[in-house]
C-alpha cells in the first residue's frame, strides 16, 4: 500500500467516531427518552398526534412538525422542530436538556414547601415529603351544566392538582383551561365540581390531568365537550316540520 492511501486512510478511520457522534446528534433524542431521564410520565395524545409529559408541578406538549411547545400555562419555542420517527417525537439536544432542566425547576418549587411542610410536622404539623402511591381518577360531566365532576381516590391528606386542558382543533395547540388546588381526606378521598370555562366548543376534547407530591404516581382522563343537557328532549327545541 502506498504511503499516501494509508495516510488517508488513517484519517478517515480517525474522524469516523466524529461523523458518528455529529450524526447522531443530527437524530436528535427520543421523547421517551427524555421522560425517563427527567422523572416525567409520557402519555400519547392521540386526538391531536401530541405527546405529554407531565410530573410534579409541570405539563408539557410537544407535537411533530411544530417549534412551539406548552409548558404549563405557556408556550415556549424550539429552534429545531421536533419530528416524528420510529414511532416517537424526536427533538434536539438542546431542548431534550431544557426540558430536564424544566422538570427538575418543577420539582423543586413543588418539594421545597413540602420541605416546610416537613419541618412544620415536627412541631405538630403534617408531613406529606413521604407520601407514596397512584391518583385514581373519575371524571363525569355534570348534567345541565358546563362543568365536570371530578373525583378519585389518592394518599390519606395529600394535596392534588386538578390541571384543565382543551384541544380544540388539529389545526391549534392545546390550551390550559384552569388549575385547581384539592386536597384529600383522611380516606384518601376527593370530590370537586370543576367548570370547563372558557371551552365551551362542541365535540373538543378536554383532558384532565390530577398530580400530586412527587411520591404519588398522577393520572389523567379525557372526554368530549356535549351540550348540558346531552340526550334531554325539550319542547322548545322542537320545530313544526311544515306551515300551519
Amino acid at each position: 500500500m502506498r504511503p499516501l492511501q494509508s495516510v488517508v486512510i488513517f484519517a478517515l478511520l480517525a474522524s469516523a467516531p466524529a461523523l458518528n457522534a455529529e450524526a447522531a446528534g443530527a437524530v436528535g433524542v427520543p421523547l421517551a427518552q427524555v421522560a425517563h431521564d427527567a422523572h416525567l410520565s409520557y402519555t400519547w395524545l392521540v386526538a391531536t398526534r401530541a405527546i405529554q409529559l407531565d410530573g410534579p408541578g409541570i405539563v408539557l406538549v410537544v407535537r411533530p412538525g411544530d417549534s412551539l411547545y406548552e409548558v404549563n400555562d405557556r408556550v415556549e419555542v424550539s429552534a429545531d422542530t421536533p419530528r416524528y420517527a420510529d414511532n416517537d417525537i424526536y427533538v434536539s439536544r438542546a431542548l431534550a436538556n431544557h426540558i430536564t432542566h424544566l422538570a427538575r425547576q418543577a420539582q423543586l418549587s413543588v418539594e421545597m414547601p413540602t420541605a416546610q411542610a416537613a419541618s412544620v410536622a415536627l412541631n405538630g404539623g403534617s408531613d406529606t415529603d413521604g407520601l407514596r402511591g397512584t391518583i385514581v381518577l373519575n371524571v363525569e360531566p355534570l348534567k345541565g351544566a358546563e362543568a365536570l365532576i371530578i373525583s378519585g381516590q389518592a394518599p390519606p391528606s395529600a394535596p392534588v392538582m386538578i390541571t384543565l386542558l382543551a384541544t380544540l382543533s388539529t389545526e391549534l395547540p392545546n390550551i390550559v383551561l384552569s388549575r385547581h388546588n384539592l386536597e384529600t381526606g383522611p380516606d384518601g378521598r376527593f370530590q370537586a365540581i370543576v367548570p370547563i370555562a372558557p371551552d365551551y366548543v362542541r365535540d373538543s376534547f378536554i383532558h384532565v390531568l390530577a398530580t400530586s407530591s412527587p411520591g404519588v404516581i398522577s393520572a389523567s382522563a379525557q372526554l368530549l365537550v356535549h351540550p348540558p343537557n346531552d340526550g334531554v328532549k325539550v319542547p322548545i327545541d322542537s320545530f313544526p316540520g311544515g306551515i300551519w
